[in-house]
């Protein structure tokens, strides 16, 4: 709870008596005007000066500032001092990773202590991609907030939609058409495999197999093309809509999916015959990063993280949704808990999510793909251009948003990454009065100093790859 109970005191305030570590997590730590989710805090902001009086506050022009200036106690405060104490350290060192780190694929600093070439500890400072989207959603409608769902995981932004969709619609009680809860199912399972792709693709190209990197990417542009079609975006894709998805199935969609199905089985077997008894591969993900059943339910993680230490874990067998209930699939497991059994997890979910497509296509009904609710769903767009109650409708809808009755509730989804949840809490008002998301990347930076020390600096790159972080997600 290290990570969660931080996040907890972080944005609200709360104090959690006992905690080894209790400072902020999300903000910078000398950040002393106020706690962002209280709502006694604007949600514009506050300006903010840091410690570092040379630098302008957030709502300040930028002044003309000469080195001279700066008062000498502050000039140097970002170089490390030779001489901490009366004598050196020469077994332990400290090492900065990042925040601009090729490897990290997005903004994050691992702060490393070294002895030797072994790590002793690893703690990472988050916090550099916060954009306060918990904050932001209490000032927008329901349907406002989709399009940012696709900014957190935006290798994997229609999970995003999925998840934060299924939770409005549970909590005003909305039942979704039959056709649309099969297309659903079918771009979240293409958005399971372009994740993996994607993860695969570039854990690889870390390690030094390019060509890998080069055929994951191949297949990946194949199911990016069909998303561009389908919606008109390949990465922040806002495609899901309260209620149903904003489109339907092409036929030649279908078409090419169908032959998408017929080759990418193929596909995977080319990527384990290039990895699978490849020696630096195996040398670099055969035991490493060890994470037991019970140190994995522990830190929270979920998805192939918390799969791959054996745990049978998933929301989609557990409390299917969409139709994952009527569709043959397995859930793979793993042995060992290193990176080559998360590695393992994720090329056996390709399979599984080819499999569920091609169930869903040839089970699919015909039928709309928009559920019909005149308080919370605005007409189609044909009656809106040509009868003018409709039009109204429309905009009522779009400018001030449908009230949901006062309550909460928790939805959670199977995200490429783990278990993403949204929690959100109804006033009665055409916004929520709390929104919190569940962030299995988050979760998972909270194990990365347990998965990390007691291995080589050699290793770090490959230990933070095995989780499939999206700092967007972390970060919030």
């Amino acid at each position: 709870a290290n990570f969660l109970e931080r996040e907890v005191y972080d944005l609200m305030g709360i104090r959690f008596s006992g905690h080894p570590d209790l400072r902020r997590i999300l903000m910078p730590d000398d950040y002393d005007e106020g706690y962002p989710l209280r709502k006694d805090f604007p949600a514009e902001g506050k300006g903010w000066r840091s410690r570092f009086d040379f630098l302008p506050r957030l709502d300040e022009p930028v002044g003309e500032w000469s080195e001279s200036e700066v008062p000498d106690d502050q000039r140097h405060q970002f170089m490390a001092d030779d001489h901490p104490g009366d004598t050196k350290r020469t077994t332990e060192m400290l090492l900065n990773m990042g925040p601009q780190h090729p490897s990290t694929h997005g903004v994050l600093r691992v702060v490393l202590e070294l002895d030797g070439e072994r790590v002793s500890k690893a703690t990472p400072d988050l916090g550099y991609l916060h954009r306060g989207v918990e904050k932001l959603a209490e000032g927008l409608t329901y349907m406002q907030m989709v399009p940012h769902t696709d900014r957190l995981d935006y290798v994997c932004a229609m999970t995003n939609n999925y998840a934060y969709v299924r939770a409005v619609e549970k909590l005003i009680d909305m039942t979704v058409p039959e056709r649309a809860e099969y297309v659903r199912t079918i771009v979240a399972e293409m958005q399971r495999i372009i994740g993996h792709l994607f993860w695969l693709g570039t854990q690889a190209l870390d390690i030094g197999a390019m060509t890998v990197f080069f055929w994951t990417f191949r297949e990946r542009e194949v199911l990016l093309d069909m998303f561009e079609k389908l919606c008109g975006a390949r990465l922040t894709l806002n495609y899901f809509r309260i209620g149903g998805v904003d489109g339907d199935l092409t036929p030649e969609i279908i078409t090419t999916l169908r032959d998408f199905l017929k080759t990418f089985p193929e596909h995977i077997r080319e990527y384990d015959t290039l990895l699978q008894k490849n020696r630096i591969w195996v040398a670099r993900t055969k035991g490493v990063a060890l994470l037991s059943a019970e140190d994995a339910i522990n830190f929270g993680c979920t998805g192939p993280v918390l799969r791959g230490s054996g745990v049978s874990y998933d929301i989609r067998k557990l409390e299917p949704y969409g139709v994952y209930d009527r569709v043959d699939w397995e859930v793979p497991l793993g042995k060992d808990g290193d990176t080559y059994d998360r590695y393992w997890i994720r090329m056996e979910e390709m399979w599984q999510s080819a499999r569920i497509i091609e169930q869903c296509l040839n089970q699919m009904p015909e039928g709309p793909v928009m559920a019909v609710d005149a308080q919370a769903i605005p007409p189609p767009k044909p009656e809106v251009m040509r009868d003018m109650q409709s039009q109204i409708h429309h905009f009522i809808i779009f400018t001030q948003g449908f009230k949901p009755p006062k309550g909460e509730t928790y939805c959670a989804t199977e995200v490429p990454k783990g278990e993403l949840g949204f929690f959100i809490i109804s006033d009665g008002s055409s916004r929520p009065y709390r929104l919190k998301i569940r962030s299995p990347s988050f979760i998972h930076m909270g194990a990365f100093d347990h998965m990390a020390r007691g291995y080589l600096i050699s290793d770090i790159v490959t230990i933070f790859g095995t989780y499939d972080i999206v700092m967007g997600e972390c970060d919030r």
